[in-house]
């Protein structure tokens, strides 16, 4: 996605924990058929409300628990920063409460890069840190994923330069302006 390049760390995990919340709460509806957040079993216990559905509620339910573990499992990291994500997302310390109304205005970045580095080192090298956090992770899995496509069975014959080049064109943001290009050269050459 175009716009999570652009996401917070602090985003991302408020995200990210509400899913997870949602994630159990299916996982604890499933096993009594409640299916307040299910339409369409609801509509299915309508439609049929003879059908024996119980092998259905048990292969949900494992699935439901598989998705948590997984999800559990791939975020897991996130719990080792969890306080420094919190420390982040509410950025003002209770010495500066009283001036809280001329700092909410300020974006999380803006307000890092507002802050006095003689006064407050450690806590702007701490927003520093946050701010870079995702935009990095999301590179990182952009160029991997990128790699898995560009060294796909059908393109193994490419070689490591190459695909380093594809890999740099492929997650830069910079376009090249061609006419400029082209008028530096002096001359525009045709093809025949």
């Amino acid at each position: 996605d175009e716009h999570c390049k652009e996401q917070l760390v602090s985003h991302l995990y408020a995200h990210m924990k509400a899913f997870c919340v949602k994630l159990r709460l299916f996982e604890t509806q499933i096993p009594s058929f409640d299916a307040a957040h299910f339409p369409a079993l609801s509509e299915i216990k309508s439609a049929f409300p003879k059908a024996d559905l119980s092998t259905k509620r048990e292969k949900y339910a494992s699935v439901l628990t598989c998705h948590v573990t997984e999800f559990n499992q791939r975020f897991q990291d996130f719990s080792v920063i969890e306080k420094q994500i919190k420390l982040f997302s509410t950025h003002l310390p209770p010495s500066w409460w009283m001036q809280k109304n001329q700092y909410q205005i300020l974006s999380l970045p803006d307000f890092c890069q507002s802050l006095d580095h003689a006064k407050v080192p450690l806590m702007r090298r701490h927003g520093k840190r946050m701010i870079s956090l995702f935009g990095s992770t999301y590179i990182c899995e952009q160029i991997f994923s990128l790699l898995n496509q560009n060294k796909s069975r059908l393109r193994s014959r490419m070689t490591d330069s190459h695909l380093c080049e594809v890999l740099r064109v492929s997650t830069t943001k910079l376009s090249p302006d061609i006419p400029a290009i082209l008028q530096s050269k002096g001359q525009h050459h045709c093809s025949h």
